[in-house]
């Protein structure tokens, strides 16, 4: 198993696990974020693709990041690739000198809440992106394009 950048010819990995792994609109937004995505990682094993993390980071000081489509295809789940995805961007937005990394997990996904937990997410208290970051909070919240099905997850370091 390793991980990897993502590059602009890994889309038809991304649009086939993104396919696989989400609902019509997720699987639309997964794909069109790509393209725009930092970090965009890739899971392999044996050379073939078989996971993808999406990524933004969001400038200022300091930087704000956001993990927002995490997928692993269904025959190597179990096997924590999407941790060692979700790991390694924790690694790159540390690198960045990001100190909160924001997840938005759909309410239900116990999959998903379960491993963000693991990893030392909690649920963003409410009016968090104000207070800590005042009106650039509010516009990084309206780029991060959550949705209200969605809990807005955070994870603190340094």
């Amino acid at each position: 198993m390793g991980i990897r950048q993502g590059t602009p010819q890994d889309r038809e990995v991304i649009v086939r696990i993104a396919r696989a792994s989400f609902d019509r609109v997720y699987a639309f937004f997964a794909v069109r974020a790509s393209r725009g995505a930092w970090p965009l990682l890739i899971a392999e094993e044996g050379g073939v693709a078989v996971g993808f993390l999406e990524g933004r980071l969001f400038e200022g000081t300091p930087p704000i990041g956001y993990v927002y489509f995490v997928a692993v295809d269904s025959a190597h789940r179990r096997q924590s690739l999407g941790r060692l995805l979700v790991e390694e961007a924790l690694r790159a937005f540390a690198a960045k000198h990001a100190t909160r990394v924001f997840a938005a997990v759909p309410e239900g996904n116990e999959a998903s809440m379960g491993l963000f937990t693991a990893l030392g997410f909690r649920k963003a208290p409410e009016g968090a992106m104000w207070r800590w970051y005042g009106w650039r909070g509010i516009l990084t919240m309206m780029r991060m394009v959550i949705a209200p099905h969605e809990v807005l997850l955070v994870r603190t370091s340094g």
